[in-house]
């Protein structure tokens, strides 16, 4: 893997300017941005896609843009949470989740209630559908939205959108451009029925 990654400023929906990290992962180069109160986003390098994908397990999760020591709690969580994640997902657990700004929100908003509700509630080796999320919600007319909250959902595999299935099947990942990557994700998990 050749570096890729960079180190900016991006301001996130705490309002507080963030910093863009990335890291080394089984899965390509994950880039984060967060801030000294939590995480803004956690995305897996936009390049990666069915066409170029191709994990390697022996890849271990790494820092690559600075010395993790001097980093941040928030970098630190993060880093240990996609440790776990990679070697043994199911001892993850809704705590040892790094903070997440937009979850600090006094007003969640639908897509904040969506995406808090999926990550506290789905956890590794399981799926919940489009609807199944959106009546857990109190909101069971909105399938579809439920939907649209995926795609914009800026903290993949921390907020688990590739546990949200349509009721007939495995469903779409980022438009359909990574279904290679939310088969792997879910095999990962222990979940084999959509192979």
């Amino acid at each position: 893997m050749s570096a890729k990654c960079i180190n900016k400023e991006k301001q996130g929906s705490c309002g507080l300017p963030g910093t863009e990290y990335c890291f080394s992962s089984p899965l390509g180069y994950i880039n984060i941005t967060a801030c000294a109160a939590g995480l803004h986003s956690l995305q897996l390098d936009g390049s990666i896609n069915d066409e170029n994908f191709s994990p390697n397990e022996r890849t271990e999760v790494q820092l690559l843009t600075d010395d993790l020591k001097t980093q941040s709690q928030v970098i630190k969580q993060c880093h240990k949470w996609l440790q776990t994640y990679f070697k043994n997902p199911k001892l993850l657990t809704k705590e040892s989740r790094p903070d997440i700004c937009c979850f600090k929100l006094a007003n969640l908003g639908f897509l904040g209630q969506v995406w808090k509700t999926l990550a506290d509630t789905v956890g590794p080796g399981e799926v919940i559908t489009y609807g199944a999320l959106a009546a857990r919600i109190n909101n069971p007319g909105a399938v579809r939205a439920v939907g649209s909250a995926m795609r914009k959902n800026q903290n993949g595999i921390i907020v688990p959108c590739h546990r949200v299935v349509r009721s007939n099947g495995m469903g779409l990942y980022h438009r359909g451009s990574r279904q290679k990557i939310k088969l792997w994700l879910l095999k990962h998990e222990g979940i084999d029925k959509f192979t």
